[in-house]
């Protein structure tokens, strides 16, 4: 809808300011929202309420100082360097840091529903109430006053509907805490939390430059335009990750569960079972995106948006690898191995910034794709390697299952 409503120029102005602040805020998109899910399933598979209502206080207090510091010192610089309150870039960019805001502060109370198990109560506010309004607001403007919508009015709609969401997220919390839970006095294990937390840290980063890093460096050496374009690809290609990304929600805190049990066997039969069920969707779609792709972006986005099909076949071969392999970043850091996912992902990081370098001033929004696809392809055969040396579990969609008593 932003890309039909804004156009080329004006969504790369947009997607440009998301991208930009999320890569430069790493450190505040530090990945606390997955340990609070990991250690909130892990105490109350552990029967350890005090250790669930310590890592709640203790996230908490982190990832607000963590915004603030970046929203007050980084934040300035970023809305300067994009030519101030006075241009559209400038105030866009102010935009969307109130999003990041809401953003790191909305990821918590979801995190902390689906480590107690309540997996779709932790879905509603951030993956439907956020977006949901989201639609509804762009839409209600685009119907009423379609000529005041802008990247700057985008991007403000885009804060008000995380700001509901966060308030929506923090009443279905408070309303599920157990009863266990609210009784006891707080355990706080901080050095460890620390240790995890700059390990989750480096991965939400890796992660972030592997999904920014081909917007930003195309921004540098192409005109809003292409930035607009490719953006609709990659979210498109996205699509093709989506039954991936919908079931690492569900099974993410029973990863942390069987493994805390010990249950190995199940912990396999989960992981591979996933992944077949992620695949076939991946390959029904990818086959529909590749007989009708060039129709649907004329259709949908709008002719403009039709030179977005070739770039979005080289991104779908990166997705296939992708589903393919399963959950694994998930499978390692849901059992205390995210070092090992932080170490693939930093490969995979640098492998599509120079990548995209090397490519992107030849061959623009094609440079981009491959860097990203090819990254995408390293990352999770690194990861599913790890899970089959630490584990000794396979994650493959391909697999047939064994017993691991007979291994």
């Amino acid at each position: 809808m932003l890309a039909r409503l804004l156009g080329a120029e004006g969504y790369g102005i947009y997607a440009y300011a998301y991208a930009l602040v999320t890569l430069i805020a790493i450190p505040v998109q530090s990945g606390l929202a997955e340990l609070m899910m990991r250690e909130t399933a892990r105490g109350m598979a552990e029967g350890r309420p005090e250790l669930v209502r310590g890592v709640w206080q203790w996230m908490g207090r982190v990832v607000v100082l963590l915004l603030g510091v970046f929203v007050l010192l980084v934040g300035p610089v970023l809305v300067i360097w994009q030519g101030g309150l006075a241009s559209i870039s400038g105030q866009t960019m102010a935009w969307a840091l109130v999003v990041l805001l809401f953003f790191g502060l909305g990821s918590l109370p979801g995190a902390a529903l689906r480590g107690l198990g309540r997996v779709v109560l932790g879905l509603v506010p951030e993956y439907v109430v956020g977006p949901g309004l989201l639609l509804v607001l762009v839409g209600g403007v685009a119907l009423v006053a379609r000529e005041v919508l802008s990247p700057v009015v985008a991007m403000a709609l885009h804060a008000g509907a995380l700001l509901i969401a966060f308030g929506v997220g923090l009443r279905l919390w408070w309303r599920e805490r157990p009863e266990a839970v609210r009784q006891v006095r707080p355990c706080v294990e901080t050095r460890g939390w620390l240790a995890s937390g700059l390990i989750f840290g480096l991965m939400s980063g890796f992660a972030v430059v592997n999904s920014q890093a081909g917007t930003v460096l195309l921004g540098m050496f192409a005109e809003p335009e292409a930035v607009g374009v490719f953006r609709v690809a990659l979210q498109v290609a996205a699509l093709a990750s989506f039954a991936l990304q919908a079931v690492n929600l569900v099974v993410a805190p029973r990863f942390a569960e069987l493994y805390a049990q010990g249950e190995m066997a199940k912990l396999e039969r989960l992981a591979v079972g996933s992944a077949r069920a992620v695949f076939a969707f991946n390959v029904v779609l990818t086959v529909g995106f590749v007989g009708v792709g060039r129709f649907f972006f004329e259709q949908v986005f709008g002719k403009e948006f039709a030179a977005a099909y070739g770039p979005l076949l080289v991104l779908l071969v990166g997705q296939m690898v992708n589903s393919a392999v399963g959950s694994v970043g998930y499978l390692l850091s849901m059992t205390g191995h995210e070092r090992e996912t932080a170490q693939g992902m930093a490969v995979a990081a640098v492998v599509n910034v120079v990548l995209g370098l090397a490519l992107i001033p030849w061959w623009g929004i094609y440079g981009a794709s491959v860097a990203t696809a090819v990254a995408m392809g390293v990352w999770n055969g690194i990861l599913w390697w790890r899970v089959r040396k630490r584990l000794q579990i396979e994650s493959w969609a391909f697999y047939r299952e064994t017993e691991l008593s007979e291994q």
